[in-house]
């Protein structure tokens, strides 16, 4: 199993230095679009799900982290909680 996935990442491009500056790339441009939604006002930003703190969270990310991917599983993680707080949604 471990040959199949170097050997698949090996013929996807994704092994390497080349890897590497593709993927801080990725990062830096999902940086970028993360950063623009701080432009957006409170109710556009409530109605996505989520804060300017967030935004700004994600902003500050290194660029080995995908900023647009960790602001969603952050989003996600904060809606599940949400949902487990209210009344009868919480495990019985």
């Amino acid at each position: 199993m471990r040959n199949y996935a170097l050997h698949r990442a090996a013929s996807l491009g994704e092994f390497g230095v080349i890897s590497v500056l593709r993927r801080f790339l990725r990062n830096w441009t999902a940086r970028r679009a993360v950063a623009r939604l701080d432009t957006y006002d409170d109710f556009l930003l409530r109605d996505i799900g989520v804060s300017r703190d967030d935004i700004r969270w994600a902003s500050s990310l290194p660029l080995t982290q995908n900023a647009a991917l960790a602001l969603e599983e952050r989003s996600v993680r904060q809606r599940r909680a949400e949902f487990a707080r209210r009344p009868g949604w919480g495990a019985s």
